[in-house]
């Protein structure tokens, strides 16, 4: 499904990423990478009294006080205070939460139940929590669809442009990691069953990969500004392609409806998760079509889970804003000197769910 095939060019005014990695400090660029020996990758917090009032902060869950982290350091890095409309973005959305609540109603046999659970385990929580803090009373949404969950959320964003509903849209996306949906995975095979350093995920060549959790949110706008990061030109996705083929036909007319072509991307960030059965049409797009671009892989900084792509995206918004690749996420040295002025980001989701952003210096 191709998506702003418009041509209407929307603008990423504002990132807040908080993940394995100490990226809430939109300062600092991966200075150094952090290294998990387990095949779980949970996320580096900020000191959360920098965003979160004391008492609000008490009755919150660790999920809500990261998302709502995130929200505030992007809110703060686009210079504004209230967005016109909220669209969250979740795989699975507060298991932890969910289970606790689950929990408490088979062992207290339906009698006082505490609100609480509940109400912080559905899945459009952070997106309210968020509203009610900067009293933002426009548009509210939040998309729960898996692995295309934070491209939908952005697809939504660029009809409210496209309709003229909005002119900054605060879009986010989270997901934490769970036992329960780690042994899930491990039992379909999507973990792998050896302990296996983040650092060294690339070098593994077994089958599966490493779960991981964040929260990610942006800024996005129909107006550039001063501290605009970059062009969010369109997005492609598509489930469960037939065969390598039609992926590279898919691949190759997104770009042309944009009017590009391969040899026009300059750099490549790769959705590989390090799992050998999965990533080979990853590894294949790169070897047909980007050999020439700088190939950046970003999932042994995160792990995968199902909207990881919203990484993908802030790294690159990020090496177009500062035009600079940092060793930590380059899969080899760079080919060439070339000017940063595209990015392509090409994510996958369990060998499943596949979509492309196309990322434009301003």
């Amino acid at each position: 499904m191709l998506i702003n095939g418009n041509g209407m060019d929307i603008y990423i005014n504002g990132a807040g990423v908080i993940s394995p990695q100490q990226t809430y400090d939109n300062e600092i660029f991966l200075p150094e990478v952090t290294e998990y020996g387990g095949n779980v990758l949970t996320c580096i917090l900020p000191d959360f009294k920098n965003y979160i009032k004391p008492f609000q902060m008490r009755r919150l869950s660790r999920m809500l006080r990261m998302g709502l982290s995130a929200a505030t350091i992007c809110l703060r890095n686009a210079r504004l205070e209230t967005p016109d409309a909220i669209i969250t973005a979740t795989g699975y959305g507060f298991q932890e939460d969910m289970g606790k609540f689950l929990l408490e109603i088979l062992e207290q046999d339906e009698q006082q139940l505490t609100p609480t659970y509940f109400m912080q385990s559905t899945h459009n929580a952070l997106s309210g929590l968020i509203a009610l803090t900067v009293k933002c009373m426009g548009y509210n949404n939040t998309y729960a669809g898996r692995g295309f969950a934070f491209e939908t959320a952005v697809h939504d964003a660029m009809l409210l442009f496209l309709e003229k509903e909005a002119e900054n849209v605060l879009v986010g996306s989270f997901d934490q990691a769970h036992r329960v949906q780690y042994s899930d995975y491990a039992r379909l095979g999507y973990v792998k069953k050896e302990k296996t350093s983040n650092l060294k995920l690339f070098k593994s060549r077994t089958k599966g990969t490493l779960q991981g959790e964040g929260t990610a949110f942006f800024m996005i706008s129909c107006q550039a500004l001063p501290h605009s990061w970059c062009i969010l030109k369109s997005l492609h996705t598509v489930y469960r392609p037939t065969d390598f083929p039609f992926l590279c036909e898919e691949l190759t007319g997104f770009l042309r409806a944009n009017g590009i072509g391969p040899e026009d991307v300059d750099v490549f960030v790769n959705g590989a998760s390090g799992d050998i059965a999965r990533d080979k049409w990853n590894m294949e797009l790169r070897k047909t079509f980007f050999g020439h671009a700088a190939e950046v892989l970003f999932k042994h900084l995160t792990g995968e889970y199902a909207t990881a792509s919203s990484f993908g995206v802030w790294l690159g918004a990020k090496i177009l804003k500062i035009r600079t690749i940092p060793e930590s996420v380059l899969a080899g040295p760079a080919t060439s000197d070339r000017l940063i002025r595209t990015v392509l980001v090409c994510n996958h989701f369990l060998g499943r769910n596949y979509s492309f952003f196309l990322l434009k210096a301003l």
